[in-house]
Parts: C-alpha cells; structure tokens; sequence
C-alpha cells in the first residue's frame, strides 16, 4: 500500500523504491522487521528453537530451504529498496552479521543435534542478510541455494539416528556415525560443507558474501568472518560427537525422545546421498564463469567479487577453527557458567520475549478486560436497568394513570346514561312537563345574560 499512498499507483517489487517520503520510510521499517522476523534474525530468533519440535522431514523442508529463508530471499529481492532508504542497508547488514556470529555461538554451545541445526540455521541465513545489506545479491543466492541443500541433508540424517536410536543428544549419538555408515557419511559431507571448508559450496558462497561485506566497512567483514569462523566451530564439533568410537554400552543413552528402531530404512539413502552431492559442488555458483551468469540473472553486474587473499584468508580462518573444534571437542572447554547458560538457553531470547512484550501486552489486555468489564459493560448494565425501571414506571403510569382515567370517563359516562334514562318514561304529560321546564330555563338564561 505505500507504493500506492506515495503515488507510484503499483504493489510491484520494483516500484516500491519510488515510494514518497513518509512512506518509502514506512514501508522499509515494516519490511525489514518482518524478514528479519520471518528468517529468525536477532533479536526474533528464538521461535525457531521450538521449531525444532516438529518431525525432522519437516525440518529439512520448512526449516532449511523454504520458510525461515523467505526472510532473506525477500530482503535480496528488494535491495533496491533497502538503498533507496540509505539506513536500511546498514541496519540488514549488521543485523544479519551480528546474528551469525551470536547465534553461531549459540549453536556451539547445543548438545541437542537438532537445536544446534536449527541454531546454525539461523547463523547461516545472517549471511544471506548480511548479502543482502550489503547489495551482495549474486553472493546471497549462492549462500541460500547451497545452504538449503546443506541443512537438508543433515537435517534428514539427524532424523534417521533419531527414528534408529531414540535420541538426538550429542553424548548419546557418540559413533552413531561408524554404526551407520551411509548416513554418517552423508551427514560428514554435509557438516564440512556448513564448516565453510575448501573446496566445499559455501565456503565459495561466504566468500561472496564477505566480498560484498566489505564494502560496506572493515568491522563489518570482520564481525562476518569472525562468524565464519564460528561456523567451521560449530560444524566440526558435531562431527567429532558422531564419529567417536562407540561408548562400551551405547544402549544406555538411547531411547531418550521415543522408541528407536535400531536401522535406517534403505529408502534414505538416495535423498541424502543427492543432497550431500548438492551441497559439495553447488559452490561452482562462485567460480568466474558461473558467477557471472549468476550476476546477470538476478541483475547484479558490479557485484564484487573475492580477492585471491580474500579465499585464502577465509580458507585457512576456516582450517584453523576447524581444527580447534576437533581438539577441544574431546573434552571440556572453560567456559563461564553464566555464558553457557545464555547460549544454551539462545540467549535467553524467549525469557526477554516473555518479559519485554508478551507480559506487558497480557497485561494491558487484562486491564482492558477488566475496564470493559467494569466500565463500559458496567454501564450497558446499568443503562439495561434503568431502562427497565422507566419501562416500569411508564407501565404503572399507563395502568394507573392513562388507563385508569380512561376507566373513570368511561364510568362517568355509564352514569351519565343511567340519569339520561330517568326521564324516558314513554308517559306524554311527563315529556311536556320537562319541555315546559326546558323551555323557562331557556327564557331565564336569555334575561339573565341580556
């Protein structure tokens, strides 16, 4: 509506950009928070935990490729938009960094399988809006094509340890990996790959990503490869769990969420083995030749492109955190209690939720509830009542007054026509008699008023 209300007189996508002021403000503002709430971007991030509740087929369709992205594929689509205002570019660009690097660290500190994928989802798609900030179109569709074969694919295969074991906790699912072959394999692919690892997609795609990064600022690209970082942290810490030998009595931390079969059914294989080969070379997207079909298709020529330091930075930042991850993943790592806990708990994103807005809005919904209670049903009541007590009294003036005074005239009248009987006596003498006494009456009003 604020194309039409700022006099474009169009809803297309294109012409938002030429909305007038107020509204091109307006409608960016709206935007922008809805995405980054759609693509659980801080500070929305946290329903997608609860997310995780759902089947795990349901995850790597809703979760990975379409839904939680469809933030960020809206933001890229309107990054005219978001520079025509000159302050949503920025503002999407930060958010999106700020989030990967937070909610990657969130994600490391997950023992459950799941929610440390859906964390990282929330990790990765800060890149695309970080692309997308930063006018990075090209390098943004690129990290959401390859993330979504990526996270799909370890998404189906935690839910194949999950319906063969019963549990989706880290500590239980040790060796789960080399007692699954096929699934371990697959789910190895794909957790180097969301590593950002050479010569894996999206470590070409973040490189395009960070690319357009660093235009906007050196903190900026800082803060993402930082995230990057992070990223390769978490990724291999997931590995290192599942490729463990397995415990002298696995048994006993299984079956924690529901019954397991103890096999992964035959049928698995193809969609993983198709998504794991997916999420390995879609990152030719980012070589010189398919990079610029790519930047033609989606409108995006003067797009930057990474620098060979820039590859090579990213890779060995990469093959260092990596390695750091798989050293410290077999024991604990000194982390403050308190840092744990926030990270645990997704910063605590929910409680702040539940504190900040939802508690405030219950209740001040209470005291309407209790205003529209007391006052204006109150006063409908009260009005109820007195117009039943004006019915009353207007009842008894009817019954009483009108209809009494009615039965009075209608008395008097009876009487009346009684006395008017009396002289109707059919005798002649008595009729001149009254005549005679009539007419003196007459004769004696005529002299009286003369």
């Amino acid at each position: 509506g604020a194309a039409v209300a700022g006099g474009v007189g169009s809803l297309r996508l294109d012409a938002l950009p030429n909305a007038a002021s107020p509204w091109l403000h307006v409608a960016t503002a709206g935007i922008v928070v809805a995405a980054l709430g759609k693509s659980a971007q801080l500070p929305f991030s946290f329903w997608l935990s609860r997310a995780m509740q759902g089947p795990s087929p349901v995850s790597a369709l809703l979760h990975s490729a379409t839904m939680v992205a469809a933030g960020a594929y809206l933001l890229l689509r309107l990054v005219p938009l978001l520079d025509a205002t000159r302050w949503a570019g920025p503002a999407v660009a930060w958010a999106g960094a700020v989030t990967a690097l937070a909610l990657g660290l969130v994600a490391v500190a997950q023992t459950d399988l799941k929610q440390l994928l859906a964390a990282s989802t929330s990790a990765q798609i800060g890149f695309m809006v970080l692309a997308a900030g930063s006018g990075g179109v090209a390098g943004g569709t690129t990290q959401l094509v390859a993330h979504a074969a990526t996270k799909s694919g370890l998404f189906l295969a935690a839910g194949a340890w999950l319906t063969a074991l019963g549990t989706r906790q880290l500590p239980a699912l040790r060796g789960a990996a080399r007692r699954y072959r096929p699934v371990g394999a697959a789910f190895t692919v794909g957790a180097l790959t969301l590593a950002g690892l050479p010569p894996l997609s999206l470590w070409a795609a973040k490189d395009e990503v960070l690319a357009a990064a660093r235009t906007g600022g050196t903190a900026l690209y800082a803060v993402g490869l930082a995230a990057a970082a992070v990223a390769a942290v978490y990724s291999v810490k997931a590995v290192r769990y599942v490729t463990r030998p397995l415990p002298e009595t696995p048994q006993a931390g299984y079956d924690t969420e529901q019954r397991g079969t103890r096999r992964v059914a035959r049928t698995a294989s193809a969609p993983l083995f198709a998504l794991t080969l997916a999420a390995a070379v879609l990152g030719v997207l980012a070589l010189p030749g398919p990079a610029s079909w790519l930047k033609r298709l989606v409108g995006a020529r003067g797009e930057p492109s990474p620098a060979p330091w820039e590859l090579g930075l990213s890779a060995g930042v990469a093959f260092a955190a990596a390695g750091l991850a798989w050293r410290c993943a077999s024991g604990p790592v000194p982390v403050p209690r308190a840092a744990a806990g926030a990270a645990h708990g997704w910063l605590y994103l929910e409680r702040a939720a539940r504190t900040v807005v939802a508690r405030p809005v219950l209740g001040l919904a209470r005291t309407l509830a209790a205003f529209d209670d007391r006052v204006v049903d109150g006063a409908v009541r009260r009005t109820a009542r007195g117009g039943l007590a004006t019915a009353r009294l207007a009842r008894r003036l009817d019954d009483d007054g009108i209809d009494g005074a009615v039965r009075a005239v209608a008395a008097s009248l009876r009487r009346l026509g009684r006395w008017a009987r009396h002289p109707q006596t059919g005798l002649l003498h008595q009729y001149y008699a009254q005549a005679a006494v009539g007419f003196l009456v007459l004769v004696l009003i005529v002299l009286l008023v003369r």
